[in-house]
């Protein structure tokens, strides 16, 4: 799903629903494609799921100079056999 808030300031939630269990990986990009910050990387059961994207978060690569601007955030299902079911990237935008 979009994020919400979107635009957000400090923080927004990336909501996503699975339909069997899978190994989910949601990163945040910058605009120029470098990473942010992964916010899931692990196996889950089939459910709806939210991911917490903040500013201030400490996981966070670039917490210190995050600016405003767009970041995308790509969401990949994996299935049996190590192969992508799923697949997506959106953007978001941070206004401070």
């Amino acid at each position: 799903y979009q994020n919400y808030p979107n635009p957000f300031n400090p923080s927004t939630k990336i909501g996503y629903q699975l339909k069997e269990r899978a190994y989910v990986k949601l990163m945040v990009y910058d605009i120029k494609g470098e990473l942010v910050s992964v916010l899931v990387n692990k196996e889950q059961n089939a459910g709806y799921y939210e991911g917490d994207f903040s500013v201030n978060n400490p996981q966070s690569s670039a917490r210190n100079s995050i600016a405003s601007g767009i970041y995308l955030y790509r969401i990949q299902v994996i299935g049996e056999g190590n192969i992508p079911v799923y697949t997506e990237m959106k953007k978001m935008i941070l206004v401070k």
